[in-house]
């Protein structure tokens, strides 16, 4: 199950990077690898959806990206597998989830552009990335959602 839902992150960030959207913000895409990563959470759990993660954001990295691109999506992925372990033990539904974790991921972004760049403007960009990613959120949110059950009885033994 790892190897398939590390594959789907796979095709659907390399899909994904065809998709261009209508927001005049440099970065900003929808997040659809990250469904598989919900996906694992929920369906296996905690240490599932860290090794999922890893392995799609290195292995995209290693396949499509740089350097510079792995320590961008790491620090985002690492945030937000904590926000998803922490908000999902808070109580928060998948889409509650789902949206906390990309502006979380939004957020470790920025500070490692502040590292990288050196200056405090990038900081400008956080709040229109963060309302960003709360459609974002809510529509990985959904999609997951939606995934996780009709997948149920593929999925019941994990």
């Amino acid at each position: 199950m790892c190897a398939a839902l590390t594959a789907a992150g796979l095709i659907l960030g390399y899909l994904e990077s065809f998709i261009v959207l209508p927001v005049h913000i440099p970065g900003v895409r929808i997040g659809l690898a990250n469904i598989v990563s919900l996906m694992a959470f929920y369906i296996a759990g905690p240490v599932y959806a860290v090794t999922v993660t890893c392995l799609r954001v290195i292995l995209s990295a290693v396949l499509f990206g740089s350097p510079v691109s792995f320590i961008y999506s790491i620090s985002g992925a690492v945030m937000a597998l904590l926000g998803m372990y922490v908000f999902s033990k808070a109580g928060f539904s998948i889409y509650g989830v789902s949206v906390a974790c990309a502006v979380l991921h939004n957020t470790a972004q920025i500070c490692v552009a502040f590292i990288l760049v050196g200056s405090g403007y990038v900081f400008y960009y956080l709040a229109p990335l963060c309302g960003v990613a709360v459609i974002t959120g809510l529509i990985v949110g959904f999609l997951s959602d939606v995934l996780i059950n009709r997948l149920a009885g593929i999925t019941d033994g994990f």
